[in-house]
């Protein structure tokens, strides 16, 4: 090129640069900065022009732009790009493959492209490392100058950027990958999918323009806005664009569109054929005349415009389009469920202490409730109780419901014979976090006893359910009631009995010695199992010494008058029919009481232990090897030292007075 040549070469590009620099001031406030940014690349690319055509050593500029806005998740524009290429060519790599990889970097600053700045924050010493592209990040950035390698002078060629290939095309194809109809409040699906396919070259498609067209009742509102807080597009399963309904245009047929800048490479060949969604994300709380499958719009994709390799800019127009979206609460959809299920500590069935003189606070139920797939709310409970005893239904009228520790509600029953149906109205909203689990207690209040016309042993029992009637649960998003199949799991109690005089029994210890023998039959077992008896009550209790062998397995106790009934079983047949050729059994004090002759006297507040014996024989019939437990049913007591029980009380919970299973060999 001769010296002539070059010097009107670089007067022209010298003139392309002060237009450049010029037009750059004149936009550079906030409102403008992704002109701004646009024009400073092309400042930088003219430059380099002008030292190609000078001659010698020339620069390549590897930090050279300038950083000038705030950049948060969500933005979008050119120096986002710039910001993405910047990280990705400094080893703070955005994403391996797809969206935001090194060459396809795009202008949306999402949660991938903040992880990577936070990773430069931390590297560089910035704090806090938040991801956020602010004032002191920038300032780092910009303060890393330009760095410059000696070239070779080449000749001056149109600059492709990161597109191989000539001119390009593209075609758009229909998929249903991915695809939504339904969208619940406050969430975002995927309504509408098409494949991209470059030919020819790589393509940058750099806008897609959507359009939303309404069929809705004649009640519901045909605004965008009044279903959508956000229209966006996807490429490869990333984010890499969003507008807001209020930016789209709405003409007079009351037809939504708009074209959404993205900056999304497609590489060339039916091998790299990148699938696009139109993203649409629902309102929080959505007005009742307008969710449902009858208020529903038409996504449809109309166009797309993009740059090949030659800078040739291009648009493919399209057909794809999806009539069916709409949405709905999120209280409605199947993944939200509102479950109760038993407390780990719910009480099983116990024989409890009332007193003559003060009120006594009774755990009928502890029960969990969880809030699966959103967060939930209620202001009410209901509960019902059923009482045995004619004098308990008067004696219980107070309950009381609690969360942990935290006494959240009081209600007074409503009493019909011996049902009782309890109304709570809370202090104030109970809420519960998506997919939390929070426990719950029903507690009863009995008032003190009638001496004279209370009944030891009577009982009372609770039950409840998520139910509308029971619970006016809402998804706390939109407010709405959880409908009526979303909820799930009840509880019923078991029994609670009580006295104010009696005893309560707990089991100490077990013990089991096989003797095996080869001769059928004649192989044998011992069952140990200890037994402490507290009386609670103000007068003494007289417990016989002697024992009675249940005939039913599963039976908390026969009828008996003795001092303990119990039964041995291998899980299906009780001890007396068919288990046991030779069965024997002896009851003995181990300690505190005062043994008598035919009992153990028990003082008030004070607790013996005693210690039940079990021998057996299996049947004949049972050979081999063979699992057996004992089960203790009941414990006797009466007012004298006698043989004969006057008040059996059942071992609860029966799952507490039993062993393990002890196999016999036989």
């Amino acid at each position: 090129m001769s010296k002539a040549l070059a010097t009107k070469n670089v007067a022209a590009v010298l003139a392309a640069v002060a237009v450049a620099l010029g037009f750059a001031f004149s936009f550079a406030t906030p409102a403008k900065a992704d002109a701004v940014s646009d024009l400073q690349a092309q400042v930088q690319a003219l430059l380099a022009q002008i030292a190609a055509l000078q001659g010698g050593s020339t620069t390549t500029t590897t930090t050279g732009f300038v950083f000038t806005r705030n950049l948060t998740v969500g933005a979008t524009g050119a120096e986002v790009m710039e910001v993405q290429k910047f990280l990705n060519s400094h080893g703070f790599v955005i994403a391996a493959t797809g969206a935001g990889s090194p060459g396809n970097e795009t202008s949306y600053f999402g949660s991938l492209t903040a992880a990577a700045v936070a990773k430069f924050q931390a590297a560089n010493g910035i704090a806090p490392a938040s991801g956020y592209w602010g004032p002191i990040t920038r300032a780092k950035v910009n303060a890393m100058g330009t760095v410059t390698t000696p070239t070779t002078p080449t000749t001056p060629t149109t600059p492709s950027g990161d597109l191989a290939g000539t001119a390009g095309s593209i075609s758009i194809t229909t998929t249903t990958e991915d695809v939504e109809d339904q969208v619940f409040t406050g969430t975002t699906e995927k309504v509408l999918a098409f494949k991209v396919e470059a030919s020819g070259g790589d393509v940058r498609i750099s806008n897609v323009r959507v359009r939303f067209t309404a069929a809705v009742d004649t009640t519901a509102s045909d605004r965008l806005e009044d279903y959508a807080s956000e229209i966006s597009i996807w490429a490869g399963g990333q984010k890499i664009a969003a507008l807001s309904p209020s930016s789209f245009t709405r003409d007079s047929a009351g037809v939504y569109s708009a074209s959404i800048p993205v900056s999304q490479i497609v590489r060339m060949g039916a091998a790299n054929k990148m699938v696009f969604h139109v993203g649409f994300t629902a309102v929080g709380s959505i007005d009742s005349d307008n969710d449902g499958s009858t208020n529903d719009w038409t996504a449809a994709l109309v166009e797309v415009r993009f740059t090949d390799a030659t800078n040739a800019t291009l648009i493919t127009t399209a057909t794809n389009s999806n009539a069916g979206v709409y949405v709905d609460r999120l209280s409605s959809s199947s993944e939200v469920k509102f479950r109760m299920a038993e407390g780990a500590n719910n009480p099983k069935a116990k024989n409890l202490k009332v007193s003559q003189t003060g009120s006594t606070e009774v755990t009928l139920a502890e029960f969990t409730l969880k809030a699966q797939g959103a967060a939930m709310q209620f202001d009410t409970f209901n509960a019902s109780t059923t009482v045995v005893g004619t004098t308990v239904a008067g004696m219980v009228q107070t309950f009381f419901l609690y969360r942990g520790d935290t006494r959240i509600a009081e209600a007074t029953a409503t009493s019909t014979g011996t049902f009782q149906f309890v109304m709570f109205t809370l202090d104030s909203t109970e809420m519960i976090a998506k997919d939390a689990t929070q426990t719950y207690r029903l507690v009863a209040k009995v008032s003190p006893i009638n001496v004279g016309t209370f009944t030891d042993g009577d009982t009372i029992t609770a039950s409840t359910s998520p139910l509308i009637g029971d619970i006016n649960v809402k998804t706390t998003d939109d407010g709405k009631t959880v409908i009526a199949g979303n909820r799930e799991g009840s509880i019923t109690t078991y029994a609670q009995k009580l006295y104010f005089n009696g005893i309560d029994v707990t089991k100490v210890s077990e013990a089991f010695t096989g003797a095996p023998n080869d001769t059928t039959a004649n192989s044998s077992g011992e069952f140990k199992i200890t037994l402490r008896v507290t009386n609670f009550g103000t007068t003494d209790v007289y417990v016989p010494l002697n024992t009675l062998a249940s005939t039913t397995a599963g039976a908390t106790g026969d009828n008996s008058t003795r001092g303990v009934s119990y039964y041995i079983t291998d899980g299906t047949t009780a001890t007396s029919t068919a288990l046991s050729a030779a069965l024997s059994a002896t009851l003995a004090r181990v300690s505190g009481g005062t043994e008598l002759v035919n009992s153990v006297r028990i003082s008030g507040g004070s607790s013996a232990d005693f210690v039940l014996t079990t021998s057996f024989n299996p049947d004949a019939v049972y050979t081999g090897d063979r699992g057996y437990r004992l089960q203790v049913g009941s414990v006797g007591h009466a007012t004298s030292d006698t043989p004969t029980a006057a008040t059996l009380v059942a071992t609860v919970p029966v799952e507490d007075f039993r062993t393990a299973y002890y196999t016999v060999k036989n």
